[in-house]
């Protein structure tokens, strides 16, 4: 039982909703300079607000089954309607010249509930007008832009059938040129930017150009559809955003037959940092680097939009730049990097085995990373020099003039600077081992 009332209630709101939007559907306006615009379709209170362009001609219409039915109209409230003359052919009638500033309404009987109705507004009473139109100075123009001056603008006002004072709300454009990130170019280039603000623009706030340029504000929206439409200029605007681009590249680095940890870089790496941001408004690029511990103690100050820096002791590192506008208001500082650089090891074999495996031990290395500078010898017996090398990728292929050495205990000695920026010295033995079977191309001591 409890089902069946809910279902019964539930169709009959339905069919209530469904005849007002059936009747306000039967509504028509015409006439004007222009055709009317349905400005606002209030579910709420079941009213429609129509703007025409001019009182000449226009029209209201209602088709209904009814024979019954009568004109109304309200100023305040629907309860206070006072009825309107109307002409009917068939089951159409259609109040002639009706006047701006009321609603309308068609009733059977006298309860007035029921009703859908539609409020007239005359748009060409209602223009939008501003004078002294400029951009307001604001606390932080880096984040917002706002249009100030004397906002002339009628409001286009109607009342709700229950007598609420309510407003149609207009919608505005604010156009300037900008820049934006061009991908494929890799640079910024200059777009015009469009936003759309609704209600009072002189309350909205919108991006701040990224160019200097000229700001208009067009509208309203309406206006458009009325064919006049006008541009307000709030003149030519400097502009102080700014908005960077920057990134990084690993130019050098050791070759190291040992890994990095995650994260880390070997030393020496050097690092091409290049910014890119919208000019001419960016008009100072600073790039400071400092150990992370240390924020206050840059090891470098570098006032370039581009820079190579060589990283050469361990340690963890913040890069940090910051991009300052033409006028000192806006300070760009979103770009920062953090480099670890790990420190060095160096571990030396003691034996290898020239010609015996190609490609398996038979070049005496060092396994090392993170070595900023580098040098070694091989010394015979007697202290003859046979090999020499700066580069600890490569070695000793246990070749001297172009031939193997005899098999045997020879002296080795290695000096090479660490990411701790201290000389660090590695001697000892190191022993060829050759096979019995492998003697040609061997060089007698």
């Amino acid at each position: 039982m409890q089902g069946k009332k809910i279902r019964k209630a539930i169709g009959t709101v339905l069919g209530c909703l469904w005849a007002v939007m059936a009747f306000a559907q039967e509504y028509q306006v015409s006439g004007g300079a222009k055709p009317p615009l349905l400005a606002l379709d209030n579910t709420l209170h079941r009213i429609q607000v129509w703007l025409v362009g001019g009182m000449e001609g226009v029209t209201l219409s209602h088709t209904s089954s009814s024979t019954t039915h009568r004109w109304y109209r309200y100023r305040t409230r629907a309860l206070d309607y006072e009825p309107v003359a109307s002409t009917r052919q068939g089951a159409t009638s259609t109040v002639n010249n009706p006047e701006e500033g009321y609603g309308y309404f068609v009733m059977e009987g006298d309860n007035p509930a029921m009703a859908y109705f539609v409020w007239l507004i005359d748009y060409s009473l209602y223009p939008a007008n501003f004078q002294n139109l400029h951009v307001a100075e604001l606390a932080d123009p880096c984040e917002a832009l706002r249009l100030a001056g004397v906002n002339n603008t009628p409001p286009l006002a109607y009342r709700t059938p229950v007598g609420d004072a309510a407003v149609v709300e207009r919608q505005f454009e604010i156009s300037h040129m900008t820049q934006v990130w061009n991908e494929s170019l890799g640079q910024f280039v200059s777009v015009l930017l469009v936003d759309t603000l609704r209600g009072d623009p002189l309350n909205a706030s919108v991006r701040p150009p990224l160019s200097d340029t000229e700001i208009q504000l067009t509208g309203d929206f309406f206006a458009r559809h009325f064919g006049t439409e006008k541009t307000f200029s709030a003149g030519n605007y400097q502009a102080v955003a700014l908005t960077v681009r920057a990134d990084t590249l690993l130019l050098s680095q050791h070759q190291t037959n040992m890994s990095a940890g995650e994260n880390e870089l070997l030393a020496p790496a050097t690092i091409r940092f290049t910014a890119k941001a919208n000019t001419p408004v960016a008009a100072l690029h600073i790039w400071q680097v400092y150990r992370t511990e240390e924020p206050n103690s840059p090891l470098v100050r570098f006032p370039e939009a581009e820079m190579e820096y060589t990283f050469d002791r361990v340690g963890e590192y913040t890069v940090r730049l910051e991009v300052s506008d033409r006028s000192g208001k806006c300070v760009n500082t979103e770009n920062t990097w953090r480099i670890n650089i790990t420190e060095t090891q160096m571990l030396v074999p003691n034996a290898f085995t020239p010609e015996g495996s190609p490609g398996v031990n038979d070049i005496f290395k060092v396994a090392y990373k993170s070595v900023v500078r580098f040098r070694g010898w091989i010394f015979n017996r007697w202290g003859a020099e046979l090999f020499h090398w700066t580069d600890p990728s490569q070695g000793w292929d246990g070749k001297y003039r172009g031939k193997y050495v005899p098999a045997g205990a020879y002296f080795y000695v290695i000096e090479y600077t660490g990411t701790d920026g201290k000389v660090h010295r590695k001697s000892g033995d190191v022993n060829v081992i050759r096979s019995t079977k492998l003697k040609n191309n061997t060089h007698t001591e």
